[in-house]
């Protein structure tokens, strides 16, 4: 999913509000600080979110037999080549 900046940044705002006015939670930095982590964080998941994107698309283009974008089979291949290329970057970052 691709999100522009400024919803970053809004659902930074969010995020934070909602963590500061959760009960029993209590931040261990500013708010501000806090929020700035949030943003570090969505913008990282959404890169590596698009990196595998492109990397399955590219690995299914790259079939010789063509499959088609959009067919039932290249909706597989998607899903198949996807949950690999998750399961890659949740090993490294164990």
């Amino acid at each position: 999913m691709k999100l522009s900046h400024e919803k970053v940044i809004q659902l930074s705002h969010l995020l934070s509000e909602a963590l500061d006015q959760a009960p029993g939670v209590s931040l261990v930095a500013e708010k501000n600080d806090v929020r700035l982590a949030i943003v570090r964080l969505l913008k990282r998941e959404l890169q590596m979110e698009a990196d595998i994107e492109r990397k399955v698309t590219t690995k299914i283009e790259s079939l010789r037999r063509g499959v088609p974008e959009g067919s039932p089979e290249w909706d597989i291949l998607y899903r198949k080549y996807y949950d690999e290329e998750v399961g890659k970057y949740r090993s490294i970052k164990e």
